[in-house]
């Protein structure tokens, strides 16, 4: 015969006892979050404070940072569209934390995710005019040549797109920035091929999109892709789209898988339909005449954190997770909307980033429902009683 234990409601009291110790219990669950949020940061194996539940605005010290001090403290204010637990916010991250670090502080970084400062466009233009110090998105208008990296269906597989735009091509095309006053410091990846998505039939020809509302952000190559296959283009704002999509004012959009799961999306759409059709650059813009103000000590480390910040979404090391409600081919149907491809690749990673999430919510649910639940819980572990199965 074998016991068993009540395996989850100890876990459980074990998450409560970890996460707030057995004496602040009654402050509720609001520091059961904030536990939880410190814990997700310590695996993405940043430091207190650094992490996307954390206070961004607050700089960091380097290891000679509080016997080092620099002659001068520069700011770098950073702005992108995406929420926080997207990759790009967290490639953020590790850029601040390493610029701060190798700098000894001298450079300060605050970050402004989910479009605080205004729309991708906005943000740019905010960089170009010195605004602000840092943009990275997907507006390529201050460089048109670039646009021939976003035209349909140019690149197989997601090696040759990211070969692509590391490309010495790439590189060339991106001094044509500086004629604005931004300096592009490398080309990332803005999440993968782009798919589409809309809320009144599944898209499985070309003909399939006659008709639709589908929503661009103004890229000419977007706008005139989905022309062609006879869509109705309507530009809406990164940050309105949800909201677009949910009162009926737009059909569908195109986005990235983890944009589309980031964004929730699928709350508001009923079809999935992967096609690959674009790999999207990412440029990361800084002002020229910031830039160009630094030491060049300053603009070596720049460059090598920028390095480190793509390679966090480069070749596929981020968890891009594909979390959408769509029918799986392979899996779920015999010929759904996404490949058994894009569900294996991501399957595992997927389990292990969730795997902790229903301790933390039992645990806050005791947090709430008692007085005292540290109490409690050493009364139920006093009174635990073996099964016989």
């Amino acid at each position: 015969m074998r016991t068993i234990y009540r395996a989850g409601i100890l876990t459980a009291a074990l998450m409560v006892l970890v996460l707030g110790g057995c004496s602040g219990f009654d402050r509720g669950g609001e520091e059961m979050a904030s536990a939880a949020g410190r814990g997700a940061d310590a695996r993405l194996g940043l430091d207190a404070g650094q992490g996307p539940n954390a206070v961004i605005k607050e700089g960091g010290q380097g290891k000679e940072g509080l016997e080092k001090k620099p002659e001068k403290i520069y700011s770098m204010q950073i702005g992108h569209s995406q929420p926080v637990d997207n990759p790009r916010h967290q490639s953020f991250l590790l850029f601040k934390k390493l610029l701060e670090e190798k700098t000894d502080g001298g450079i300060q970084v605050d970050i402004y995710p989910a479009g605080q400062l205004g729309s991708e466009a906005s943000m740019l233009e905010q960089v170009c005019d010195g605004t602000i110090q840092g943009f990275r998105g997907g507006q390529l208008e201050i460089v048109p040549r670039m646009l021939v990296f976003s035209l349909p269906f140019l690149c197989e597989d997601r090696t040759q797109a990211e070969r692509l735009v590391n490309s010495e091509f790439a590189r060339e095309i991106s001094m044509d920035s500086l004629k604005s006053g931004a300096t592009i410091l490398g080309i990332g990846d803005a999440g993968g091929f782009r798919q589409f998505s809309n809320s009144v039939r599944m898209i499985r020809r070309p003909e399939d999109l006659k008709g639709l509302k589908m929503r661009s952000n103004g890229m000419d190559t977007i706008n005139k892709t989905l022309e062609a296959l006879g869509a109705e283009v309507m530009i809406v704002p990164y940050n309105d789209l949800y909201m677009a999509l949910k009162s009926g004012a737009i059909d569908g959009q195109e986005n990235p898988w983890v944009n589309s799961s980031g964004m929730r999306f699928y709350e508001v759409q009923k079809y999935f339909t992967e096609v690959n059709y674009q790999f999207h650059p990412e440029p990361f813009y800084v002002n020229t005449r910031w830039y160009e103000s630094l030491p060049p000590e300053y603009q070596e480390i720049l460059a090598e954190c920028t390095e480190e910040m793509m390679k966090h979404t480069r070749d596929g090391e981020a968890l891009y997770m594909h979390c959408l409600p769509a029918d799986i081919t392979g899996v779920s149907c015999e010929a759904g909307e996404v490949t058994e491809g894009v569900f294996e690749k991501y399957r595992i990673p997927t389990y292990k980033e969730a795997s902790w999430k229903p301790y933390i919510i039992a645990a806050m649910i005791v947090c709430r429902k008692y007085a005292n639940p540290g109490k409690v819980l050493e009364q139920l572990l006093k009174d635990a009683q073996k099964r016989i199965k």
